[in-house]
């Protein structure tokens, strides 16, 4: 994708593999240390916010578990012998307030200065490692024993590291994916098609939602011009809405 929008995230397209999804096992609540290795361009939906709907860009950072042991200490892992996996989705948004600004300075262990917030490859965050505050959602029927979620992202001691993920790395790109629907197929296009169906299928039916999907799906018909304006409107709010960071001349890998 683009290296630089003014003010928007970027989504860079240095694809390493794919897949590293599946179901999350049930990893108690606890600080891990871990690694992203899957950062996922969700798309704009409407979103709903203390009663108030907005259309929200938002961005899904999985983080495999490193370290996890059981009791006895032994390892913990998926039943295939991957590191657990846990995730959280952000607004796409580095404003002072935003969840995605807040971890991300807590995760470095230092605030944006002025300058690194004009422009922020979010990609580099790809074999990153964290420490990782893993709590549980509320208890369902669905699952009675909730399920792993991020309460928190912290620097390491030993500080941030760039490794070699256990996973596979992904990076989706919605806008180089729907270059397919465009008519402008390429190898890169192609790569996030193989991506996008090796996501779990609850994460292609909320991007399949967004209004950048919809507007290049074919069957829309009278709709698509209608959508796409409301797409391109968005991306220049979005242009206007983001605050942004760039790496300094720290050890810092974001």
């Amino acid at each position: 994708m683009q290296t630089h929008y003014g003010g928007e995230i970027i989504m860079s397209l240095t694809i390493s593999g794919e897949g590293g999804g599946g179901d999350l096992p049930n990893l108690q609540p606890g600080i891990y240390q871990g690694t992203c290795y899957s950062i996922v361009d969700m798309g704009t939906t409407d979103q709903e916010y203390k009663g108030v709907t907005s259309k929200k860009t938002r961005v899904h950072l999985c983080f495999e578990i490193t370290h996890a042991l059981d009791p006895e200490n032994n390892p913990i892992t998926m039943e295939d012998g991957r590191p657990f996996g846990v995730f959280k989705t952000y607004t796409a948004s580095l404003f002072e307030a935003a969840a995605l600004r807040k971890d991300l300075e807590s995760w470095r262990g230092k605030s944006f200065s002025e300058q690194e917030l004009k422009g922020f490859d979010i990609s580099n965050l790809i074999g990153c490692t964290a420490r990782i505050e893993v709590g549980h959602t509320a208890k369902t029927d669905f699952s009675p024993g909730g399920k792993p979620k991020i309460l928190a992202l912290r620097e390491p001691r030993e500080g941030v590291k760039k490794v070699d993920t256990i996973n596979d790395a992904v990076i989706f790109d919605l806008d180089v994916y729907l270059d397919d629907f465009r008519g402008k197929q390429s190898p890169e296009s192609k790569a996030m098609c193989d991506i996008f169906f090796a996501l779990p299928t609850w994460q292609q039916s909320d991007i399949e939602s967004s209004y950048e999907y919809q507007a290049v799906n074919p069957g829309q018909g009278s709709e698509q011009g209608s959508m796409a304006d409301e797409v391109s409107n968005l991306t220049e709010q979005a242009a206007k809405d983001m605050n942004d960071s760039s790496f300094d001349e720290d050890n810092i890998p974001f």
